[in-house]
């Protein structure tokens, strides 16, 4: 069960008392912005606040809260950059945002009656996985040696019933590199990329997204491990990690070794780590003794020096790390073929949205929000 503020009963004693939502923001201390997204239920008060709330209206604790099943709850699955710890406020904010996604649903250009194709029973078994991905590169037509295009990861979105929402979250600290939100009641997905993400990354943080569509009953620390796993034998499939583990082995030092591994990550547009992790799962698999590239942080600092070569996905596509609001918002569709913003813009104009909620589904600063709205509308 969930709590939900009683809005009914709140706005009826509001109005008794004669109180606005701009003289209550202010005698709780709270932005106009919160209260206005309480009195909507795509917020709840703080505990401090709620509190607060109930000594002014006057009101128990039974009367000025309900309570909701969370069977159809939105399931949220982050990436979070480097040590940086997610709060359980912050997994309820990805949960508000679900919530208010829920509202753009009806809008989606998706199948409506049947549901998207999902694995039956998601295991992080060698084998198993290495068969699932290897099924996907077939149906890609990419060998076993070759890399996995982009758009080739950004078709099975579409098929899946995922929305692709390009992000520009910059250098804040609470952010992630790919946020999931799965809405169990449309089963849809919405994944948020971050393009401020090293482009070598970046094409891993997307395998490991579709591995969360194909198996949203796993949630928690097993849906980290399976999108993980599967990203992984996606983009370095088992033959390929055979073949050079074998040269590996056959090289003479471990420089030789490293500058082979990157030879490969250039070669399939991902990290040198992605690379060597599969090589390691290969051998462990097979009971061969592992390649060693970590007694010393070999390969952390190899990976660190590889990435600074390249630029950002911003960069890449937009030539700065600062588009305009008409770059940003084109390139949902003309990059990602996502129909994300032209849902958005629809739900906005239909339902008179301001910038503040632009930002509240985004989860960007207000000024970049009102370049992001007037994009829009």
């Amino acid at each position: 069960m969930k709590n939900l503020l009683n809005v009914n009963q709140v706005d009826q004693r509001t109005k008794e008392m004669g109180l606005s939502q701009a003289k209550l923001a202010e005698m709780l201390e709270v932005s106009r912005e919160s209260v206005s997204q309480w009195f909507k239920n795509e917020k709840f008060p703080r505990p401090d606040k709620l509190l607060k709330l109930a000594r002014i209206l006057n009101l128990g604790f039974d009367e000025l809260v309900t309570e909701i099943s969370t069977v159809n709850d939105p399931v949220v699955a982050f990436r979070k950059k480097g040590a940086h710890k997610i709060t359980s406020e912050y997994i309820e904010q990805a949960r508000d945002m679900g919530r208010i996604l829920s509202q753009l649903v009806p809008h989606l250009p998706f199948d409506d009656l049947a549901q998207p194709a999902t694995l039956k029973a998601p295991s992080v078994e060698y084998a198993y996985v290495q068969k699932v991905t290897s099924r996907i590169r077939k149906e890609i037509g990419v060998a076993e040696g070759d890399e996995v295009k982009f758009q080739s990861l950004i078709k099975f979105f579409n098929d899946l019933q995922a929305v692709i929402v390009p992000v520009l979250w910059g250098s804040k600290d609470n952010h992630e590199n790919a946020l999931h939100i799965y809405l169990p009641e449309s089963m849809t997905t919405w994944i948020y990329l971050n393009l401020d993400c090293q482009l070598h990354d970046f094409k891993y943080w997307m395998a490991h997204e579709l591995g969360h569509v194909y198996a949203p009953q796993l949630k928690e620390e097993a849906g980290e491990n399976f999108a993980d796993t599967f990203a992984g034998a996606l983009l370095v499939p088992e033959e390929l990690a055979k073949k050079e583990y074998a040269h590996l082995r056959r090289l003479a030092n471990i420089g030789k070794q490293i500058n082979r591994i990157k030879e490969i990550a250039h070669l399939l547009v991902v990290s040198p780590l992605t690379v060597y992790f599969e090589i390691n799962k290969f051998a462990v698999h097979h009971n061969l003794p592992k390649i060693d590239l970590e007694t010393d942080r070999e390969i952390y600092r190899a990976n660190t020096n590889f990435n600074k070569e390249f630029s950002s996905v911003s960069e890449y596509l937009f030539k700065t790390n600062t588009p305009t609001p008409a770059q940003y918002v084109a390139s949902a569709r003309e990059v990602f073929d996502s129909p994300f913003f032209e849902v958005f813009k629809k739900y906005v104009v239909e339902n008179r949205k301001s910038a503040s909620f632009v930002q509240s589904l985004l989860n960007i600063p207000l000024p970049d929000a009102h370049g992001v709205y007037e994009e829009l509308c």
